[in-house]
Formats: structure tokens, C-alpha cells, sequence
């Protein structure tokens, strides 16, 4: 079941315009319909943007919960949303504390717009 949390498997548009499967992190449920905020979660550790993005290490005692194959990056900024039947299943999760604490991270840098 797809919730807020989950990590699951959808297929993402690419900078290149070509789409390619990925597991993405399921942020938020849009209201009155069945489409969902997710931001993609890459391989790619070495691309992350510091005090923005997560790394999510293999070592981490959660990481088995994830359904992650290797250490990972989630990246805020590649967010997209997509219709529920869109996304193809459920990895895993990430801990309620970790999901809070991204979720934070992105309301706080796109209220420094308001200023």
C-alpha cells in the first residue's frame, strides 16, 4: 500500500527527457485525487547536495527496511508527482524520524521564498 514514507519503484522523467525506473520516496498524497509528491532516490552518493539531500548508508541499522540495494541518495530536489497507478510497488520504508526530518527540510528551504 502506498503511504507517505514508502519507498517504492516508479519510473521518472530524466534530465535527457528519457524516463528510467528508480525508487523514489513517497512525500505527500495530493488533495482530492489519486497522484502523489515523490522525489527520486539515487545511487549516486557522490551527487548530493549537503544539508539538503540524505544519504541513506548500507551500514545504517534501518537499511535493511529501506529495499534499497546500496547506500543512496535521496534527492529533495528531483521531486515529481505521479498518478498512483504509476508507481509499481513498495521497496520499503524509511523511519518516521527520518521521513519528518527531510519533509522539514524541504518546507524550510521553500519558505526562504517568502522572505
Amino acid at each position: 500500500m502506498i503511504q507517505v514514507g514508502k519507498i517504492c519503484l516508479a519510473e521518472l522523467p530524466q534530465v535527457d527527457g528519457r524516463k528510467k525506473k528508480r525508487p523514489v520516496l513517497v512525500l505527500s498524497k495530493l488533495p482530492s485525487r489519486d497522484h502523489w509528491f515523490v522525489c527520486g532516490i539515487s545511487g549516486k552518493t557522490y551527487d548530493m547536495i549537503d544539508g539538503f539531500d540524505e544519504i541513506i548508508h548500507s551500514e545504517t541499522g534501518f537499511f535493511d527496511h529501506t529495499g534499497l540495494k546500496s547506500s543512496s541518495c535521496i534527492k529533495l530536489g528531483f521531486v515529481s508527482y505521479m498518478e498512483e497507478g504509476r508507481i509499481e510497488g513498495v521497496l520499503g520504508e524509511l523511519p518516521k524520524s527520518i521521513y519528518e526530518s527531510l519533509i522539514r527540510r524541504l518546507i524550510n528551504h521553500l519558505i526562504l521564498n517568502l522572505k
